[in-house]
């Protein structure tokens, strides 16, 4: 289908109130009964991440089907920015999205998916600079590995998930120089115990110490000894912890 001024105008006023809005929808009609229209850009520099396909996105949970000349969308589909720039192109079954590339209105590419295999797939998002916004790999519609990071490229932010009980056995937190702010990582996997640490902006240890994840309670609490320490990276105080509670304070450093 050619692109004609006619075809376009009135779905921009429509995808641009739709944006932000589609993901709790499942209504059927949403998406607009045209295999290209324009879509007019919120951010003004073009940087915003492109949400609104995802809830066209059937593996991981989008339950909303887009039409083409009345029909669901089949086979490869282009969307265009006003100025001409390609936005979206991916390929559709049934109305609903397989794999598709969306891009920054500079030209750059904003997001990609692609299933790798029968139970999972892959989302990776990227800054308007080229580098890796975030990436998530799916397993049967799950999260269970995502990172995110900083317009330089530094990695902000990293969790694991397990694969079948509901605790993460991975959660680290980086600023944007490359120190880390906080770590978690499980260390006794048959306990389910962590090891924990939050950091001084030096880099230095400011808090460590253990926690145990509580199956009654869905949530992790603090267990044995936690340390405190002085951005001299000396210990100033200890806390002893029994059932998620303080039992025994001491104070080193004094």
């Amino acid at each position: 289908m050619s692109r004609n001024l006619q075809a376009v105008h009135w779905p921009v006023l429509l995808l641009t109130a739709l944006h932000g809005q589609l993901r709790a929808q499942g209504d059927t009609t949403l998406m607009v009964a045209d295999e290209q229209y324009v879509h007019d850009e919120t951010a003004a520099d073009g940087t915003d991440a492109i949400e609104t396909y995802e809830p066209l996105n059937a593996a991981l949970g989008g339950d909303s089907v887009r039409f083409c000349d009345g029909s669901p969308c089949t086979g490869w589909v282009e969307d265009h920015y006003p100025n001409g720039q390609l936005l979206h192109r991916g390929y559709y079954k049934d109305g609903q999205l397989l794999v598709y590339k969306n891009y920054h209105v500079a030209g750059k590419l904003e997001r990609e998916f692609k299933v790798t295999s029968d139970t999972k797939c892959l989302l990776r998002t990227y800054h308007d600079n080229g580098n890796v916004r975030s990436e998530v790999d799916y397993v049967s519609g799950d999260a269970l590995h995502y990172t995110d990071h900083y317009p330089n490229g530094q990695l902000r932010y990293e969790e694991q998930k397990h694969p079948e009980d509901p605790y993460y056995t991975m959660m680290d937190l980086f600023a944007e120089d490359g120190k880390p702010i906080s770590t978690l990582h499980i260390i006794d996997k048959r306990k389910v115990i962590f090891e924990q640490k939050e950091y001084w902006p030096s880099g230095v240890v400011r808090i460590a110490g253990r926690s145990q994840f509580n199956p009654r309670r869905f949530d992790s609490q603090r267990i044995g000894e936690w340390t405190y320490y002085t951005e001299q990276g000396i210990v100033d105080s200890t806390e002893r912890y029994i059932d998620g509670k303080v039992s025994e304070t001491a104070q080193v450093g004094k």
